[in-house]
Formats: C-alpha cells, sequence, structure tokens
C-alpha cells in the first residue's frame, strides 16, 4: 500500500501547541480525532471532532492511552483481509497518523516520570509503517505538515518508512536517556 489518505488521527501531545502547524492544513469537516483526554479537550476547541480514549480508572495516569483498541487501529495491516474484518466486527477504522510527543523524563522524580504509552504508540506505529504515518516531535510534525501538502492530504510509503526510521532512532535515544537517569539513582 503506497498512497495513505489521512483522515483518522490518534494524537497523544504534552505540548498542545505542536499540533497547530497541522491543524492549520487539516479540514475540520474531513478529519476525526482521538487521543488522550486533555489533547481530545484541545483539539474540540479548536473545533475539530475529537474523542477521548481514556475510559475510566487510569492508575493516575500510567495506562490513559494503552488501550487495545488504539493498538488494534494502529497495528491493523491493511492488506490483510482478516485484519480489516476484525476491524469491521469492532465498528473501528484504522488510524492515518499517529501523533505523539513524549513528556521529558524528570531526574527528580524517575522512573516514575518514565512515558510508557507514548513510547507503546510510537514503537506501534513504526511497526507497521506500512500503513500509518507517524509524528512524534516538532520537526517530524512539520514532515507531515509537507508531506500531506505535496500528495493533497495523503502519505506515501516511503514517506512513512522514513518517519519510521527516524522515530526508531528517537526511541533509542530515549532509552539511552532513561538508562543514565536509572544510573544515576
Amino acid at each position: 500500500m503506497d498512497s495513505v489518505e489521512v483522515r483518522n488521527i490518534f494524537a497523544a501531545v504534552f505540548a498542545k501547541k505542536i499540533l497547530a502547524p497541522l491543524l492549520e492544513i487539516l479540514d475540520k469537516n474531513q478529519v476525526k480525532f482521538w487521543g488522550t483526554e486533555g489533547t481530545a479537550k484541545y483539539l474540540k476547541s479548536k473545533g475539530f471532532s475529537a474523542k477521548s480514549v481514556v475510559a475510566g480508572f487510569d492508575f493516575d495516569g500510567r495506562v490513559k492511552s494503552l488501550d487495545r483498541e488504539n493498538f488494534v487501529r494502529i497495528l491493523a495491516d491493511r492488506s490483510k483481509k482478516k485484519h480489516l474484518n476484525e476491524l469491521k466486527k469492532l465498528s473501528v477504522k484504522p488510524f492515518d497518523l499517529v501523533v505523539v510527543d513524549l513528556y521529558k523524563p524528570d531526574q527528580s522524580n524517575f522512573p516514575e516520570s518514565m512515558d510508557i504509552g507514548g513510547q507503546a504508540l510510537i514503537r506501534a506505529a513504526i511497526k507497521n509503517y506500512q500503513n500509518v504515518a507517524l509524528a512524534f516531535d516538532e520537526k517530524s510534525i512539520a514532515d507531515v505538515v509537507s508531506e500531506l501538502k505535496k500528495n493533497n492530504g495523503s502519505t506515501t510509503g516511503s514517506f512513512r518508512k522514513t518517519q519510521a526510521q527516524k522515530a526508531a532512532k528517537f526511541i533509542v535515544e530515549r532509552c539511552l536517556q532513561e538508562q543514565k537517569l536509572f544510573r544515576s539513582k
């Protein structure tokens, strides 16, 4: 699958303002967002359709984005009829774009300040880069904006692969940073 039209977006961002360039180019009538409670509230305030994925008790924020349905929608392989049938049974559509920024680990409150859900979401999107685009920081969001402008609201396979490669490097660097924080404890 080469071209994927971006209509269903998962967004969970700590710094809401990083979404601004993306929101400027999206048609409010064409896209739908899902995300964590704060991000969904922010998106609604900007006039977008947004649904919080946080349901019930989230263990003080520890599991708010770690929901099976989120991962099913990120990891569904659109080239497999079985995956598409499973999505249909669940009455959900796959995500076309995942936008996640990680909050910085706080040395004074580590490992409690580790971003677990965000890293898991990024890794899921990396695993399924053939089907879902990914943005994980301001630069990668700018790259998504450029790609969407260039391709009339779609992403190409080569773009998704490049973004996934950059995200994999980002995750490795984050893990090394966390390892250093553990050593300093």
